[in-house]
């Protein structure tokens, strides 16, 4: 059996603290926002890196177009559809058994973002929408812990580290949502798996250079704008906003939205989700709903989840209530099918 000083030893020679940089990597504890084709990627380089403890969230299952750029996942993960997060905590064990993963199934939203947070070096985006990723700010500022924001679309990517103790922050350089249909999404304009790849690398270097140095100045506002299908990269530093609404107004209005949107689209599917109309119970009886389900269609129940099939609906409900409706795009019609399978 080597030794953990063996199992670091190339990357510890880098660090310019050497061993006490990997002292405090195995210290710090990572909230990682989505295990995708970000999340998957920065989470494994944390794994082998040695971050103490890794929190991975994620509400999702494992589907097919999923296998060509989220690396973490094999064939029988989507022909299982196995919830993400689960899937890749046991990949990551495999990696790295002497590190603490913890795997939470369930939809990163206002009601549990603190408590997910709690006791984080740092958050990692994974995720694939701006109103979370709007959430993970204010979460951020509410609590001063660091995140790293990260997407891809396309053949490219950017990166960026937001101090969580000012500005500039993500509302800096978004003040609001641009309206629907301006952005492109994966569904849209596609994505290649070397894209996101490549911007999971700069994540994940990102976050073991502040894990091992604490260094935030050099960091903080500089944007990685990465394009490996045109073979350029560029950095340009983003100042902060003096009118900001969250980092100088102080007004986190994504933490606060306690009614806030419970039927969201996904994306890069066509699928709706629906949040349950509370959460404050602990969790749905998923037993006693496949049964009265199986009377309907056929029903399929996995750990953490549900999968039912039935006049012309395909329905995965959660522990935590909440459900995706695949095939869908109608809002109003997923909040109906909700209340007739799952009810009020």
């Amino acid at each position: 059996m080597t030794s953990p000083r063996d199992r670091y030893i190339r990357q510890t020679l880098f660090f310019p603290a050497g061993e006490d940089a990997q002292e405090r990597l195995h210290s710090a504890s990572v909230l990682i926002i989505g295990c995708g084709a970000l999340g998957t990627q920065s989470a494994e380089y944390l794994a082998r890196a040695g971050v103490g403890h890794l929190r991975l969230v994620d509400r999702d299952v494992v589907e097919w177009s999923n296998l060509h750029r989220q690396v973490a996942f094999e064939e029988s993960d989507a022909e299982a559809q196995r919830a993400k997060a689960e899937a890749l905590a046991e990949r990551l064990r495999r990696v790295n058994s002497k590190i603490e993963i913890e795997a939470r199934t369930v939809d990163y939203n206002f009601s549990n973002c603190l408590e997910l947070a709690e006791d984080c070096s740092l958050i990692i985006d994974g995720t694939d929408n701006l109103p979370t990723r709007f959430l993970i700010n204010d979460v951020s500022l509410k609590l001063s812990i660091p995140w790293i924001y990260c997407g891809a679309i396309g053949g490219d990517g950017h990166v960026q580290f937001f101090s969580g103790r000012g500005g500039p922050c993500l509302r800096c350089q978004l003040p609001s949502l641009p309206p629907p249909g301006t952005l492109p999404t994966c569904e849209t304009a596609g994505v290649i798996g070397p894209a996101a790849g490549v911007a999971a690398s700069w994540q994940a270097v990102l976050a073991i250079r502040y894990l091992t140095t604490g260094e935030e100045e050099f960091v903080a506002g500089r944007k990685a704008m990465l394009s490996p299908w045109n073979v350029e990269a560029r950095v340009a530093q983003m100042g902060g906003d003096a009118h900001c609404p969250t980092c100088v107004g102080k007004h986190l209005s994504y933490l606060e939205a306690a009614a806030g949107e419970r039927v969201t689209t996904l994306c890069g599917r066509r699928a709706v989700q629906v949040l349950p109309p509370a959460q404050s119970g602990p969790g749905f009886d998923l037993s006693g709903i496949a049964a009265r389900l199986d009377r309907l269609g056929d029903v399929r129940q996995h750990r953490s989840f549900l999968r039912f099939r039935g006049e012309g609906v395909l329905l995965t409900l959660f522990a935590d209530g909440r459900a995706v409706f695949d095939g869908l795009t109608d809002r109003d019609e997923a909040r109906s099918l909700y209340a007739r399978y799952v009810g009020q």
